[in-house]
């Protein structure tokens, strides 16, 4: 049969802990000379990471996985960060409107030029850091239109310029983070391709060495080639609601033995009529557009050149 290298992260991260371990008890044996246990190990750890010796000597190394994950979640804090000091911003940028208002015009008027405000609105932007600047420079110009305090609010050319500042500097990490997320995502997606290129060599190498019935194959984490067995039946299928009115559900099960795909079937509990069919490579798969509050039954089958299994034991879930 075919054994099909992984894609995605936990089964490939799987196959190489058993290609690994096959390369340390039968390696020698076998005559593996370009896909030993070290350079298994070594593409391996570079996904991985790897712990710390007692004291952290030798050092933790983080793994390309660990590192775009801390990346991604990197990028979302400081995007929020952004937000939050645009939205600060606003807010004291609309109460210094307020209490120049009685100075100024209740509307705006030609007045409100020295203010910063030249494009006929009084209206705040988004990101208000430019607005900030300019009421810096006008409470700089008048002193005595500064407030100290308005519900907890400082309208000083002190308070506007702060402001500006945490707009700029967030800014400027959550454009660093943009980028350094790009970074982590392009050496993640490497790593994973040199992983595949190992356990496809290591694959090519046990093919000239090894009976396709040879019962070492199983050792590193293969199937016998000469042993044409459909894949064995999903377990633990688990679906999990979206959000409210998403109508989605978020359905996971575990890998199944000589699996290259699975089959996932959403029906109808009231009725058995089908609403959603997905073929993925994945052990899971995301189902949206389904009739909302409806109950539903979930199995799920797996794939290879083969055949298919049987279905999974159904279980069922109600869509919000």
């Amino acid at each position: 049969m075919s054994n099909q290298i992984p894609q995605s992260y936990d089964p490939l991260v799987q196959l190489l802990e058993d290609a690994a371990d096959g390369a340390h008890t039968h390696g020698i044996s076998i005559g593996l000379k370009q896909n030993t246990e070290i350079a298994i190990r070594a593409d391996l750890i570079a996904l991985t990471g790897a712990p710390g010796g007692q004291g952290n000597v030798p050092p933790a190394v983080p793994g390309l996985k660990s590192l775009w994950n801390a990346a991604k979640t990197n990028k979302v804090n400081l995007s929020a960060a952004f937000r939050t000091a645009q939205s600060n911003g606003r807010s004291l940028g609309m109460t210094c409107v307020g209490t120049l208002k009685p100075v100024l015009g209740q509307q705006w008027g030609s007045a409100w030029n020295a203010a910063g405000f030249t494009e006929s609105s009084l209206a705040m932007p988004t990101n208000p850091m430019v607005k900030l600047q300019q009421l810096r420079a006008y409470y700089t110009a008048n002193p005595t239109r500064e407030v100290a305090n308005v519900n907890g609010i400082t309208c000083t050319a002190t308070a506007c310029e702060a402001a500006a500042q945490a707009i700029s500097a967030a800014d400027s990490a959550s454009n660093q983070s943009n980028a350094l997320a790009g970074t982590a995502q392009a050496n993640y997606q490497a790593g994973i391709t040199v992983a595949r290129a190992r356990a496809s060599g290591l694959l090519g190498e046990l093919g000239q060495q090894l009976e396709d019935m040879d019962p070492r194959w199983l050792a590193f984490g293969f199937e016998l080639p000469g042993n044409p067995a459909s894949p064995e039946v999903p377990e633990n299928v688990v679906a999990s609601p979206g959000a409210a009115g998403t109508h989605a559900l978020f359905i996971h099960w575990d890998d199944a033995r000589r699996a290259d795909g699975y089959r996932a079937l959403v029906t109808n509990a009231a009725g058995g009529a089908s609403l959603a069919e997905v073929l993925t490579q994945d052990a899971e798969v995301s189902i949206a557009n389904l009739p909302p509050g409806a109950t539903v039954n979930i199995s799920v089958s797996a794939r290879n050149t083969t055949g298919e299994s049987q279905p999974s034991v159904a279980i069922s879930a109600v869509v919000p």
